[in-house]
């Protein structure tokens, strides 16, 4: 199997493994696994277990409020399409925010805290630890936690209601916390509410501990798990943590729940989390966290993303130093989980709107990848910049860009739907959302889009994203008269009146003079007469 994984990806690299000067993204594959059978089995374990996928990244893998909001629910959820509803939810951590919910589940911080010493470097970036106390009957003192298991609370309207999570329960809550010799226990209730964020006003049906054991010696990371939760006829569990002292606290890393509901009573699917912050770069893993082994080991994830480029790029001065970098990130997580052989997925960044200084940088990133990628098979090189380029013309258009380096939310979901899609169809995984042979015939459909001074290829999803007029699904660019224009496209485009190839005042002066006329070219919006919603579509285009 090794010899025929390897025989194919010969067919489809360059002759020349070796990194040569000037190769960028586009040389190298859309992914690159010497044997797609390790990841192939890594993400099949799913059907019979939960599958963690852990992303450690920038602001754009940000969760769970940050920019990347919208890739990793759409992660989630694309997963949640090819192996079914997660019995699993994400680790939610203290927070102070619930205007936004964590993928399937909002939080609400608590008052009864002291400062934690816990060390920032002993947790993964995008943690929290709080010291809890007891609350004193305070309804602000508990640490609330509302699990959204049928998804009515989600970044994007799209994915409310949907099968994410396996709703069959019954439900137990697991929370990670940090015992030391001294510390105190915890308490636990469970208010169910019909609402989708956390309230003190709910009744409780249950009530537990978890006390501190006597025979601490040393800090160590902990799980504590609840007896089945009951919903009391309410829409929504609800989990309210305190500390059982009023002086010494209770280290809480987070909380998370587990369906029991599967025929086997073992929780199956895939939950993908970040662990990220904005101005992340790789190196920060190591300088900032690098004491964080025991949280991963406690998480166990089963498969861990690096999404790093965009802020890298501006302060590295090469590519060997991006080299070096990864290599140094790939032996750090695997001697923190003692596996020499963790697998390990490299997600390629794709080129931000700030500027061209750091391009050649990010455009030599995935070769990087890629050549790591062959050198070791328990990594795959996922070139995403490619992807997106070829499947959604990204790259030479920059509308899928919210700033200077930030995607807007359905840019998320659609990098989210390429990170699944060319994985499944690259690992022969069976993808039930979507039969078509590319994945991306089942998300965009192309079509010419009439610029100034020619034509472009646009997708579906840009058009309605950016209100931009199109000539129509399945539409192209071609020239069939040979009259150097394309067919779909007068010379400028639609606003280009006069055919000069210019869109300008004189076809303004075009426009207002055929006022109130019937069939005339001017009539853009193509209701049967020039007025004011033709103006309205000429003005959008003005350049």
């Amino acid at each position: 199997m090794l010899r025929a994984a390897m025989l194919f990806l010969m067919l489809v690299v360059p002759a020349c493994f070796a990194h040569a000067d000037g190769a960028s993204y586009a040389s190298v594959p859309r992914v690159t696994a010497v044997d797609p059978t390790v990841f192939k089995s890594v993400f099949e374990r799913s059907r019979t277990e939960v599958l963690r996928v852990t992303i450690l990244g920038d602001s754009q893998e940000t969760a769970p409020w940050g920019w990347g909001e919208h890739y990793i629910a759409q992660l989630n959820a694309r997963f949640a399409k090819v192996y079914g509803p997660s019995g699993e939810s994400q680790l939610f951590t203290n927070h102070t925010s619930i205007a936004r919910p964590m993928w399937l589940g909002t939080m609400e911080q608590s008052t009864a805290t002291i400062p934690t010493t816990v060390a920032e470097d002993r947790v993964s970036a995008g943690l929290t630890v709080e010291a809890l106390l007891a609350s004193g009957g305070a309804p602000t003192g508990f640490a609330r936690t509302v699990l959204l298991h049928d998804a009515s609370f989600c970044a994007s309207d799209t994915l409310e209601g949907g099968p994410w999570l396996d709703a069959k329960g019954p439900f137990v809550a697991d929370v990670l916390a940090i015992e030391r010799p001294g510390s105190a226990g915890l308490r636990w209730t469970n208010a169910p509410t019909d609402g989708d964020i956390p309230t003190a006003t709910a009744e409780v049906l249950q009530r537990g501990s978890f006390p501190a054991s006597s025979k601490i010696k040393s800090e160590r990371f902990a799980w504590f798990t609840t007896p089945p939760l009951q919903f009391g006829a309410r829409r929504h569990l609800q989990l309210a943590l305190e500390g059982d002292s009023p002086k010494i606290g209770c280290d809480v890393v987070g909380v998370r729940f587990r369906s029991l509901g599967a025929p086997t009573g073992v929780p199956t699917g895939v939950v993908v989390q970040s662990f990220a912050r904005g101005g992340m770069r790789l190196i920060h893993l190591t300088q900032e966290h690098g004491q964080s082994g025991a949280f991963l080991r406690a998480h166990a994830p089963g498969v861990i993303v690096l999404q790093y480029g965009a802020n890298d790029a501006g302060y590295i001065t090469s590519l060997e130093q991006w080299r070096a970098q990864l290599l140094e990130a790939i032996q750090w997580i695997r001697a923190q989980l003692k596996d020499p052989a963790f697998p390990i997925i490299i997600a390629g960044e794709l080129l931000g709107a700030g500027g061209n200084q750091f391009e050649a940088i990010v455009d030599g990133m995935p070769v990087i990848a890629h050549e790591i990628a062959l050198q070791d098979s328990h990594v795959l090189a996922l070139n995403l910049r490619r992807i997106a380029e070829e499947e959604y013309g990204w790259g030479p258009s920059m509308l899928y860009m919210a700033d200077t380096a930030h995607h807007h939310p359905y840019a998320q979901s659609a990098r989210a739907e390429a990170f699944v899609g060319e994985l499944t169809r690259t690992l022969d995984i069976s993808d039930p959302a979507c039969a078509a042979p590319n994945w991306a015939d089942c998300v965009r459909v192309w079509g010419a889009r009439c610029a100034q001074g020619g034509c472009r290829l646009t997708t579906d999803m840009e058009v309605v994203a950016h209100g931009l007029s199109w000539q129509g699904p399945g539409t192209s660019c071609a020239d069939g008269d040979g009259d150097g224009w394309s067919d779909e496209c007068p010379p400028g485009g639609p606003n280009d009146l006069n055919h000069d190839g210019f869109v300008d005042g004189m076809d303004l002066a075009i426009l207002l003079s055929a006022w109130g006329q019937s069939n005339h070219p001017a009539d853009l919006d193509g209701d049967g007469t020039v007025g004011a919603a033709d103006l309205s579509v000429f003005l959008a285009a003005w350049p």
